[in-house]
Formats: C-alpha cells, sequence, structure tokens
C-alpha cells in the first residue's frame, strides 16, 4: 500500500491513455508546458464524468495502489485511518475527488472544482506529455483560479505566473 505522505516521482500519463481514460490536464503541468518554470507536485486529472469512464479511473487507481494524500491540517480533510482505509469503489465523482499517493507519482483527480471535463476540454489542445498525447486545458484556465489572497504557493510563483500571462499576451490570446 502507498503511504499517504509520499510524494513520489510523476509518471502517469501513458497509463492514463493505456486504459482509456478520457481526461484534461489541468494544474501548474500545464503552465510548465505553456513555459513557466515550475515542479509540479501533482498530475492534475480532470476525468470525464461518464461511468464508465470513472469505472476505468477507478480501476487504475486501484492498480497504482492509490491512497489520498494525508495533510494533518487540512480541513475538511480525511484522517491518516481514512487515508488508508480508502478505495476507489464506488467509482463516483464525490470518492474519487482527491489528490492520491500512488507508486508512480502524486496524482490530483478534481472532477469539478476546477472546471468540468466537458468545458475544459472545449479549449484544450492536444499536446505530447512524455511521448503520450494529452489533452492539455487552457492555461487561463489555470491562471483564473488563483486565489484571491493568494495561497504561499502562488506568491511563489507569481513570476512564472507573470510570464505565462505575457507569453499569452504576445500570442494575441489576451
Amino acid at each position: 500500500m502507498s503511504d499517504p505522505r509520499d510524494r513520489p516521482p510523476l509518471r502517469l500519463a501513458e497509463l492514463l491513455r493505456d486504459r482509456d481514460v478520457d481526461w484534461v490536464l489541468s494544474g501548474s503541468t500545464v503552465l510548465t508546458l505553456y513555459g513557466a518554470d515550475l515542479r509540479p507536485n501533482d498530475l492534475d486529472v480532470v476525468p470525464d464524468l461518464a461511468p464508465d469512464n470513472l469505472d476505468r479511473l477507478a480501476g487504475l487507481l486501484a492498480e497504482l495502489g492509490a491512497v489520498p494524500a494525508f495533510f494533518p491540517d487540512w480541513e475538511p480533510g480525511l484522517t491518516l485511518e481514512q487515508c488508508r482505509a480508502w478505495t476507489p469503489r464506488p467509482a463516483t465523482p464525490a470518492n474519487l475527488d482527491h489528490l492520491f499517493v500512488t507508486r508512480l507519482g502524486m496524482l490530483d483527480v478534481p472532477p469539478e472544482i476546477t472546471g468540468t471535463y466537458t468545458r475544459l476540454r472545449a479549449g484544450a489542445t492536444e499536446f505530447e506529455l512524455a511521448g503520450v498525447p494529452v489533452w492539455v486545458c487552457d492555461p487561463r484556465e489555470v491562471l483564473d483560479r488563483i486565489p484571491d489572497p493568494p495561497r504561499r504557493k502562488d506568491h511563489e510563483r507569481a513570476a512564472a505566473y507573470a510570464a505565462v500571462r505575457a507569453r499569452l499576451g504576445s500570442a494575441g490570446g489576451g
């Protein structure tokens, strides 16, 4: 079983493809693809909420020994015991809505909070990530979700965010 306090390296896009999981990349990895100098902690995967797709995602999470990451100070987060006891079934958006520790890296599954699959997919561009074709949401979707007031990590990333905004502006994207 994976330890919910671990942060192993990222290598998940290939398995998502191999298991036919329909998803859109969101989060800070999107910004790195647009030139941001960041080190993402996880891979943000916004899945299609079709039951068969969530079932494939749940199967992959089981295969990877996924457990929700434990954050003792996060409310309303799970307790360490709840993280260890978690299972991917039922394959519902609510049950799969976690940041997971897996044997291949951190995988964040935000089914709706970062934008729905349908919304993000409409503005997505296909990129190749580690040799795998991946639908990547519009970086403005990520930048527009930075909270106000910003979190500590957002203060630390302000220059990277500004660089992506400038690059998008110079590309005529506003």
